[in-house]
């Protein structure tokens, strides 16, 4: 962005914003170097967008806001889309004959299930709709959880299901994301952290997946930082922001469909 050209403040804002969707953050200095402008107005800018809902303030500039207060019903989600059948199919391929394998509850970790080839397989899940269609395959041993049934996720959760995961150990982890930030991933809920939280400690690899939508996102409930992941399966590229903080500490990125034939252009 030239700081020679002066923009309304219209523009600026949404310059500020897209800078904001790659870079998750900004400082009162980035714009001021950014668009030619001072301290006052980058200020004044910040404030005006915090008011809009656009950005959340923060000590000495803004970042994205939370985009969503709830993570939607099970049964409002996107289905079957062909980002997360092609996210699934590339997760379910680095599943082993033999794996011992924690599935998460996700719409996405479904469409590794239903993708999976390997066989034998020693599978546990707290998903109702995974565990249906594993229950399906030949080869699989099949544990559930147990625990409380939640109706608006189609999961078992609470104390019981993290006992019950605290018996077994696996080889892999298959776990969703609610969203996913330079900071790593967040849930909704305290609960949600807790039993995910559980699931990581018994895995030897964890494997992320998660469509394009979850990145920018942020809930109150810390899971991880990206320590805790080995592999993020996804269908885009993460935001510059959060791909620096994943190739920081080594995790691999598995980009998917047309966004993994844009890389493999500009590999050349």
């Amino acid at each position: 962005m030239s700081a020679e050209i002066p923009l309304t403040q219209a523009r600026r804002l949404e310059a500020i914003c897209a800078h904001l969707a790659q870079h998750y953050r900004i400082g009162i200095e980035d714009i001021c170097r950014l668009f030619g402008v001072t301290r006052d107005t980058a200020r004044r800018d910040i404030v005006r967008l915090d008011a809009d809902g656009h950005v959340l303030r923060v000590r000495g500039g803004a970042v994205l806001p939370p985009q969503e207060t709830r993570v939607r019903q099970y049964a409002e989600r996107d289905g079957a889309t062909s980002a997360k059948q092609a996210i699934g199919a590339a997760a379910a391929a680095l599943i082993r004959n033999g794996d011992r394998v924690l599935f998460d509850t996700s719409t996405t970790v479904l469409e590794v299930a239903h993708a999976l080839t390997a066989s034998p397989l020693h599978a546990v899940t707290n998903s109702i709709d995974v565990a249906e269609t594993l229950g399906k395959r030949d080869g699989t041993e099949l544990h559930l959880t147990g625990g409380q049934f939640n109706p608006w996720q189609r999961s078992l959760e609470g104390a019981q299901a993290r006992l019950g995961i605290a018996q077994f150990q696996f080889d892999k982890l298959i776990l969703g994301a609610c969203a996913i930030d330079p900071g790593g991933l967040t849930c909704s809920s305290g609960e949600e952290a807790d039993l995910k939280g559980a699931m990581l400690r018994q895995a030897s690899q964890v494997i992320v997946v998660a469509d394009a939508s979850k990145f920018g996102k942020a809930f109150l409930h810390r899971l991880c930082t990206f320590e805790g992941v080995d592999l993020l399966v996804t269908d885009a590229a993460p935001p510059a922001a959060v791909m620096a903080a994943l190739g920081a500490v080594g995790v691999e990125v598995v980009l998917t469909g047309t966004a993994a034939a844009s890389q493999s252009l500009d590999n050349r």
